[in-house]
């Protein structure tokens, strides 16, 4: 009987000892998923340059130090992935203060910028601290996190594809103005404004989700498609044990969720989503013939993948058939491809140029006009293509360690064998934690989401929300089923990421830059040993917890967060006194808030237009002063330059005095050396140096302006007939 009772003891207290064990981890893990649905929802296009990720790129750094504190206090190893990230991290953080010490660039968007990149690897770190008990908790929340949130995108997308902007465009045709009030914008009919807007309510009908480009919402769609398809092959909708009940909810959901994710994306015209999705949906097959399965469940998974591969090109078909989308998505591949080469070109310039530590990060669209070609198509934020942003922004040297990464990752994903597919699901949550955890996220991303520099209007918030709580349940479901999803599936998610991202940009962007680096904390939690039972030294610990609060301190140092004063200082410059005004200006100014440039701004052209009309030698000297730190706040900005020789130019056609035309001309100047392939810069310093009797160097630039407005092709990037005319003209009377 004793023998009997002691091995009972034993295991009582050991699972105990693990109940109790998990609980911190299982806390971590349940925050990390919290602040990860306001990550994927939040638009991240103007993060970088206004500072709206600033608390969430400090909650993963939060996150990310408890995590690791917590695994260095275990006694756990890192493996080469996680030092080939920290080493990235390190190496963009060095890129970063290169340009803080020598003051280069938009320092502003240069801490925008790293920390904005920072999030996807802090969120790695994040997830990576987890114990490897705790693995099939992880992938089901993490999963039914990135499902849901492609469901909800997906139908916000829907919704104002279907019933927003045509009622948008109908209203606008109906009465402009009234819509234009209701918008909360005062334009002038005939304005370049004006113009965009009736543009954008009229002509775009791409589906954005919650975000501002669609090549953003393809690259969280198209991973996820991925992993909905490997659903079908991987035997998830036959499972013993469960009731059939169960089973049907499960075909249902994954169907229709591959459906409506399809569909959007079908929608968006994203050329590269639809290679991504095309090339990881043909892989299917051949990664189940190549599976550990038997060789019978392999031929079925492989035809079971097949057939899903072609039922989606039939939908496909069908859609374009019944005119979803138009056929110039295809017969205009070839332009769009034309534009990525010249961006690519310049982008290979530019990192030539600085190999080592790129141009920092944040700067890429202030350096860009230096490279731009003639015949590009805009003045890109990034040169779509991850390879090329790491680069060009950071340097060669973290793009080999984020490429050392993902292989590692790979390796490690294939190192071991798969999860048993008949394992019991162990500590996967119930549908009660994940509803809980589905509502205090988007509670999060309501108060995230007003923070922001273009917050979304509170009603619609709310009206969202139960759509979002709504999706708990399949994804929960879903996030469950894919956490039998073979270590290659998950990897041939993370590659239709990177597939999508080789032709569009946003690897800096949380929302498809966390489709890479999700799939790869999966893959290496799957190959990670348990825990050593050796505990860390003191000293470790502590220099480990030193480390991190050093690096909180300097998230907060860096004014990576909206300025309040400064954004409501603009609109009431013109109810103060002028003294007290030029005072809350000058103030302003000293900070490196995100609008401290255009306080600058001001500042300059009031001293400006004082010499101009009431000119003292103190008054220009205030002026001087004024235009030498816009200078030097915006070293890298042809436009702020072009900009501020129009306003020369013409306050020397005002006045007739000749210091204005001479600083106009010198604006210019610095415009066309950060911006060289500008006909309109060229012209009009062509005219300058014409109004100042340098008639031969006006005729230089004259020629180039011309030659330069006949390689573009883009109209707005045309010399006006105008100033054509008026160019032409030089040095005819000679």
């Amino acid at each position: 009987m004793e023998r009997k009772r002691t091995p009972s003891r034993a295991p009582r207290k050991e699972t105990s000892a693990a109940g109790r064990a998990p609980l911190f981890p299982f806390l971590l893990l349940f925050a990390a998923a919290l602040l990860l649905i306001p990550t994927l929802l939040l638009p991240p296009e103007g993060a970088q340059r206004g500072g709206d990720a600033f608390l969430t790129a400090f909650g993963w750094l939060f996150l990310a130090g408890l995590g690791l504190f917590s695994a260095i206090a275990s006694g756990r190893k890192p493996r080469a992935a996680d030092l080939a990230v920290l080493l990235l991290l390190v190496w963009c953080g060095i890129s970063w203060f290169r340009l803080k010490a020598a003051h280069a660039g938009n320092l502003l968007h240069a801490a925008n910028g790293f920390w904005t990149f920072a999030i996807a690897p802090l969120a790695y770190f994040a997830l990576r601290a987890l114990p490897k008990r705790l693995l099939r908790a992880a992938e089901s929340i993490l999963l039914a996190v990135v499902v849901g949130a492609a469901l909800f995108e997906s139908t916000v997308s829907l919704y104002d594809y279907f019933v927003t902007a045509p009622t948008l465009r109908a209203q606008f045709r109906e009465d402009p103005e009234k819509l234009l009030r209701e918008s909360g914008m005062n334009l002038e009919k005939g304005t370049p404004e004006y113009d965009l807007f009736a543009k954008r309510v009229l002509d775009s009908v791409e589906p954005l989700g919650t975000y501002g480009l669609t090549n953003t919402l393809a690259g969280l769609l198209a991973p996820a498609l991925v992993l909905l398809a490997g659903l079908f092959p991987a035997g998830a909708f036959s499972r013993r044990g469960e009731s059939s009940r169960h089973l049907l909810f499960l075909r249902i959901s994954a169907g229709a969720a591959f459906l409506l994710l399809g569909l959007t994306l079908l929608l968006t015209k994203s050329r590269s989503g639809y290679l991504a999705l095309f090339v990881s949906a043909a892989a299917l097959p051949l990664l189940s013939l190549f599976s550990r399965r038997a060789a019978d469940a392999r031929r079925k998974a492989a035809l079971v993948s097949g057939a899903v591969l072609l039922g989606g090109i039939l939908l496909a078909g069908a859609a374009l058939g019944a005119g979803l989308f138009d056929k110039e998505v295809f017969s205009e591949a070839k332009k769009s491809l034309g534009y990525r080469l010249d961006y690519w070109t310049a982008a290979s310039r530019m990192i030539a140029d600085a190999p080592l530590f790129g141009v920092g990060p944040g700067n890429f669209q202030n350096v860009y006009p230096r490279y731009i070609l003639p015949t590009a198509g805009e003045v890109i934020a990034d040169p779509h293509n991850f390879a090329f942003e790491y680069a060009a922004l950071f340097g060669l040297p973290a793009l080999a360690c984020f490429l050392f990464f993902l292989a590692a990752a790979v390796r490690g994903g294939y190192a071991p064998p798969a999860p048993p597919e008949d394992a019991p699901a162990e500590n996967t949550p119930s549908f009660a934690p994940v509803l809980i955890l589905f509502s205090g996220g988007y509670l999060v991303y309501l108060v995230l989401n007003f923070l922001t520099s273009a917050p979304s209007r509170l009603p619609l918030l709310l009206g969202l929300a139960p759509v979002f709580v709504l999706f708990a349940f399949p994804a929960a479901l879903l996030g469950r089923a894919m956490t039998r999803l073979s270590s290659p599936i998950v990897a041939l998610s993370a590659a239709a990421a990177l597939l999508n991202l080789c032709a569009a940009g946003g690897i800096g962007y949380p929302p498809t830059a966390l489709a890479v680096w999700i799939p790869a904390a999966i893959l290496l939690n799957r190959a990670q040993a348990p825990d050593a039972p050796k505990k860390a030294s003191r000293a470790l610990r502590i220099s480990a917890a030193a480390v991190w609060i050093l690096l909180l301190a300097l998230c907060l140092a860096t004014e990576f967060y909206p300025v309040l004063a400064e954004k409501t200082l603009l609109p009431r410059l013109d109810e103060m006194p002028p003294g007290e005004a030029h005072l809350a200006l000058t103030h302003a100014s000293e900070g490196a808030g995100r609008h401290s440039i255009p306080i600058r701004w001001a500042l300059c052209t009031m001293a400006m237009y004082d010499e101009g009309y009431l000119p003292s030698p103190e008054r220009e000297k205030t002026w001087r002063d004024a235009k030498e730190a816009l200078w030097r706040a915006t070293p890298e900005n042809a436009s702020i330059r072009g900009e501020m020789a129009d306003e020369e130019f013409t306050l020397y056609e005002a006045t007739g005095n000749r210091l204005f035309l001479d600083e106009a001309s010198s604006s210019y100047a610095e415009a066309v050396r950060l911006f060289p392939t500008n006909a309109l810069y060229r012209a009009a310093w062509a005219m300058a140096l014409n109004a100042a009797g340098d008639t031969e160097k006006a005729q230089a630039e004259k020629a180039e302006a011309l030659r330069l407005d006949a390689l573009t092709p883009h109209e707005d990037r045309k010399i006006p007939d105008a100033l054509k005319s008026l160019l032409t003209s030089i040095g005819e009377n000679e």
